[in-house]
């Protein structure tokens, strides 16, 4: 079994996870967990701070000669951003002006009320994206793996806004270099340069933007999940690994928020050819009853626009318990761009975890070695 935790807060020294089960022998190219936190901070609509910080990862742990040994994997990724927060954040809580003011969406007010520490600071440190970075490069490792047995994660914008730039096949190479070229991960130029005046316009009026990324994952073999307990449905552990990620509101699969569609239109209709199982049309998303079905699995996230807004709502101040204005914490105007790699990277973990549930192995050549025998046994059926 494959699991982490990770720790950190926003503004603190370093950002830490500890990967648990990977399996050993493999090798590890640190300079790919680093170019996915790269595309991390990329993005247009995005804040300040990544003018600041310039992520990399160290590994301390679970590796010799950057293979893995099968010991726990500690990383840890530095905020340079400490330096300029370490002195307000070591003085004792009681010396400094406790933040009371909640900013509506946001975790002030929950965390404030749950926690009890009088302080909505010591909730900011650990709601905000900034713990992306390291679940980014948890997932980056386990995409490594993942692409050695031939199982890719690619993703787009699929809107912003009321802005629509649709699905595509993400595997068409071509395709899919236009999308990694643009700033807006995106395929359609004038749909982008449409969007950059909206970003930019909300930026102005002091506002934020939400919007919707497609996550389409190829190559998982049949039978990954199971149907026999709730909690080992694929689609629900993937939603779930989804959710968890800030300002993610719902998700969906294939086209499973199309209405319009009768039965006899949305089941995915089936052939064989050559003693392969092929499919018309991929409308479940490559999942059926918990289970992947040998199609590419095909997800829609929606998040929300980010909460932290200069413009002027209605807020509480919870500590003087008095009507106010909210207040405002440096943040993006538009996050859809980078959470569209934090994705791929949450799939990725969750994928590995629910491939190596099906094929367990401590040493990685076994592993590879049992993949690539399955799917020849099934090619066979």
């Amino acid at each position: 079994m494959i699991r982490f935790l990770d720790a950190g807060e926003s503004h603190g020294k370093a950002l830490v996870a500890i990967i648990e089960g990977l399996p050993s022998n493999f090798y590890i190219d640190i300079d790919k967990i680093n170019e996915e936190l790269g595309r991390r901070q990329q993005g247009y609509g995005r804040g300040e701070r990544m003018k600041i910080e310039k992520d990399k990862v160290e590994i301390w742990s679970g590796i010799r000669g950057n293979k893995t040994t099968g010991n726990p994997l500690t990383l840890v990724i530095y905020n340079k951003d400490y330096e300029n927060w370490k002195d307000f954040l070591h003085r004792e809580a009681e010396k400094h002006e406790k933040i009371g003011i909640m900013r509506p969406g946001h975790g002030d007010m929950v965390g404030f009320y749950k926690y009890k520490t009088g302080d909505i600071r010591d909730v900011i440190e650990r709601t905000s994206a900034r713990e992306t970075a390291i679940r980014s490069a948890v997932g980056a490792v386990c995409k490594q793996i993942l692409e050695e047995v031939d199982i890719l994660i690619r993703s787009k914008v699929e809107s912003i806004e009321k802005y629509q730039d649709g699905k595509m096949n993400l595997f068409d190479e071509y395709t899919y270099s236009i999308i990694q070229n643009s700033p807006l991960r995106c395929y359609n130029k004038s749909i982008e340069e449409v969007i950059k005046k909206e970003i930019d316009r909300c930026k102005l009026e002091g506002d934020t933007l939400g919007g919707s990324v497609y996550i389409s994952i190829k190559g998982v073999p049949i039978g990954v999940g199971s149907y026999t307990q709730w909690d080992r449905k694929l689609d629900a552990i993937l939603s779930m690994g989804m959710m968890s990620v800030q300002a993610v509101k719902a998700v969906s699969f294939g086209d499973g928020l199309n209405t319009s569609l009768k039965g006899s239109e949305f089941n995915d209709e089936a052939y064989i050819k050559q003693q392969v199982i092929h499919r018309k049309s991929n409308h479940g998303g490559g999942i059926e009853a918990g289970v992947s079905n040998g199609e590419n699995i095909d997800i829609t996230a929606y998040i929300k626009p980010i909460p932290s807004v200069k413009k002027e709502i209605a807020s509480v101040d919870l500590i003087k318990k008095q009507n106010v204005t909210n207040r405002y914490e440096r943040s993006d105007v538009c996050a859809v761009v980078p959470a569209s790699v934090v994705l791929e990277n949450v799939c990725a973990f969750h994928i590995l975890a629910e491939v190596m549930n099906k094929f367990p192995s401590d040493d990685f050549i076994d592993f590879k070695h049992m993949i690539k025998e399955y799917k020849e046994k099934v090619k066979k059926i």
